[in-house]
């Protein structure tokens, strides 16, 4: 809602500057967005001279449909400054004929409608509305169009109050009818589409045809224009859902419907009403006629509400009095009665829908006592005796492994679209386990992950585009799958990373991230989590490079992959450089972790070392040669390491010379060297029989 300073200023008196009046509305609960210099006319009148104005950009929540208005906007300024509100005097001088004798008004949904009234007006003159209001309805956002419909916009800005004007000329047997739609009815609204109709919108009807959608826009059957001369104003309270629904299918809002969906006063009807005819008969030179129609089915009483002395310091932590939180609901407007003992009832306003029981009127005494006034105190709080569940922690545990590991953590969507998909199915799931979204938002977020992969590589290909380069990070998110007729979600920690291995120094010059980086990250994850052993196998995913891919096995369990990303798929990025990723499912590594002794017991005797060179054949895995140690029973070899690998042409192609490291030691006495040589051998022979296959 846009409105500009001078024509709030008609409304109470407040001499403050713009900006402090923007604080006074943004600690009422309505968030200013903005506010802009013009040069306007200040009074409402007539013409006045041109000076400085300013135009407030306003957001309301819907809780808030009695700020939309200039009146709602005042009386919050009222309630915080304590200065009264000046009402508008609109006196009508009806001297036309009766009403009665022209117009006749028939409700047959009073539930959507719970009140309906109108006036005429005869003998307009139709032309361009005055300077000054044309300016203020430009300031507000509302482009001018004749003095009549002007009239009707300035009222409800002014009021709140959604006015219509019809042509009476153009209506049929003078009746005005209010009766819901029947289905697949067509009409016509005054934007020139054709709106169908169901049964659950409410019409405006003359004798023969419908003429407007209530509460959302008329039609062009009964438009005001040029040629006009008697005019039939519309004010109406109808039911809010009804209108929303309607607005809503029909995907046409305007400012009469957003304000009829979040109420607006059924009392506030028949004055807005005065004041449209009061505006017609000063500009447009009409003759109002005697009288008004004004039907309704409900007394629109005031609602009545308690509230507890003890009940609003106890919530709010404040020690207020009950002088102070009565002047409080006297600023608001509440005709306020004391029991003398802890309880105010109160009268509610009819424009304050928002008001309906004790804790919406604490939230009163809150916003107008002021939120900085309450002191923050420590609150009452009992712990649950529940502890976390062990998969939230171990997944927290790797997240702070991986963040000391030096990645960044991301968090990407857990929707994805036909551009990644290919690639999800290229990765870790057949094609048969996707899981589509029913209704998406976007086609980019249609389907349901089912790797880690397709996110991260966005990821990368943003930062890229953003001249970020250097890329290390990891994200802990659950994937989606579909496993015969059930569906899977299964948590799974994805790891990816390109670019350099540190930034740019002058001493040590930074490497391209390679494979066995990766590598690195996660032995050191698996290492500190508990793992003890896990394996590495030769894998043939397709998302990855044919011959850069291992499988990661904790025993048989196959828990996870990694390697670098195909080639052709990074080139499908635009991202020129080699991707690196990472996919491990967390519930089998929860699994298969074992518990950490915090302490381990030092060694009382030294070891012995061996260093072991062998050649390798072309193609034959490392991995191999810890496997078959593995296999061999000894007590005294405490850890094996590859320490070294050499290639060179004189070797042959592929062909390389494997270095292992050896550390022999015994628990109970010092180790002589022959013991060391002959378990030294005795795995070297175990090695050499697989070496030689």
């Amino acid at each position: 809602m846009k409105f500009p300073l001078s024509w709030l200023k008609e409304y109470i008196d407040v001499d403050l500057p713009a900006i402090d009046i923007a604080k006074l509305l943004t600690s009422a609960g309505l968030e200013v967005d903005g506010i802009t210099t013009v040069q306007a006319t200040t009074n409402g009148s007539a013409p006045s001279s041109k000076q400085e104005d300013f135009i407030f950009e306003v957001s309301l929540t819907p809780n808030l449909g009695h700020c939309a208005s200039l009146l709602g906007v005042a009386r919050e300024l009222s309630a915080a400054l304590e200065k009264p509100i000046r009402a508008s005097q609109t006196q009508v001088d009806a001297k036309g004929p009766d009403i009665h004798d022209h117009v006749s008004v028939e409700i047959k949904d009073f539930k959507s409608c719970p009140r309906y009234a109108c006036r005429l007006v005869q003998g307009v003159k139709m032309g361009p509305s005055p300077e000054w209001m044309q300016t203020r309805l430009t300031a507000s956002g509302i482009r001018p169009i004749n003095n009549i419909v002007d009239i009707t916009n300035y009222v409800l800005l002014e009021s709140g109050q959604p006015l219509h004007a019809f042509d009476f000329d153009k209506l049929k047997g003078g009746k005005i009818i209010v009766r819901t739609a029947t289905q697949d009815d067509v009409f016509v609204t005054l934007d020139g589409q054709e709106r169908v109709l169901s049964t659950e919108d409410l019409l405006i009807c003359d004798e023969e045809r419908p003429i407007a959608i209530a509460g959302v826009m008329g039609g062009l059957n009964s438009e005001v224009d040029e040629s006009s001369t008697n005019v039939l104003i519309e004010a109406a309270y109808f039911n809010p859902t009804s209108i929303r629904r309607t607005s809503k299918r029909l995907g046409l809002q305007t400012d009469a419907s957003k304000r009829f969906e979040r109420h607006v006063d059924p009392q506030n009807v028949l004055k807005a009403l005065d004041r449209a005819a009061w505006f017609m008969q000063e500009i447009a030179q009409g003759n109002v006629c005697k009288a008004l129609l004004d039907h309704s089915e409900a007394s629109f009483d005031e609602r009545v509400v308690n509230c507890r002395l003890s009940r609003i310091n106890l919530l709010l932590g404040t020690q207020l009095g009950v002088s102070e939180v009565e002047n409080i609901f006297h600023r608001l407007d509440f005709l306020v009665h004391w029991d003398n003992l802890d309880t105010f009832t109160l009268n509610i306003p009819t424009y304050r829908a928002d008001i309906l029981q004790e804790i919406d009127l604490i939230e009163e005494v809150a916003r107008i006592y002021g939120y900085d006034n309450i002191i923050t105190a420590q609150p009452y709080y009992h712990a649950s005796t529940l502890p976390n569940a062990p998969a939230f922690l171990f997944e927290n545990e790797v997240r702070s492994r991986l963040l000391t590991e030096g990645l960044q953590e991301f968090l990407t969507c857990d929707l994805i679209g036909p551009s990644m998909l290919k690639v999800a199915q290229e990765s870790l799931m057949p094609n048969d386990a996707t899981i589509r979204v029913l209704n998406p938002t976007s086609i980019e977020q249609s389907v349901l992950r089912t790797s880690l992969l397709p996110g991260l590589l966005q990821t990368i290909k943003y930062n890229w585009s953003h001249q970020i380069h250097d890329i290390s990070g990891f994200e802990i998110g659950r994937i989606h799958f579909k496993e015969k007729e059930n569906y899977r979600e299964q948590s799974a920690v994805g790891i990816i990373m390109s670019g350099k291995t540190a930034p740019l120094h002058w001493r040590n010059k930074p490497e391209e991230i390679d494979f066995f980086d990766l590598k690195g990250v996660i032995e050191v994850l698996m290492e500190t989590i508990g793992v003890e052993r896990s394996l590495f196998q030769q894998s043939s995913l397709p998302a990855f490079h044919p011959g850069r891919q291992l499988a990661i096995y904790v025993g048989s369990l196959e828990i996870g992959s990694f390697g670098e990303v195909h080639p052709s798929i990074v080139r499908r990025l635009d991202v020129p450089q080699r991707i690196f990723f990472a996919e491990i499912n967390l519930s089998d590594l929860f699994k298969v972790r074992a518990e950490k002794n915090k302490m381990h017991e030092l060694a009382l005797f030294p070891g012995s070392t061996r260093d072991w060179t062998i050649k390798l054949q072309p193609g034959f895995p490392i991995e191999a040669v810890f496997k078959q140690i593995d296999t061999v029973k000894t007590d005294l070899l405490e850890k094996v390491i590859l320490l070294d690998l050499y290639e060179n042409e004189a070797l042959g192609a592929g062909v390389r010379n494997a270095t292992f490291h050896f550390v022999y030691r015994d628990k109970e006495k010092t180790l002589s060297q022959e013991s060391v040589d002959a378990e030294h051998w005795r795995l070297v022979d175990e090695i050499m029989k697989i070496v030689k296959r």
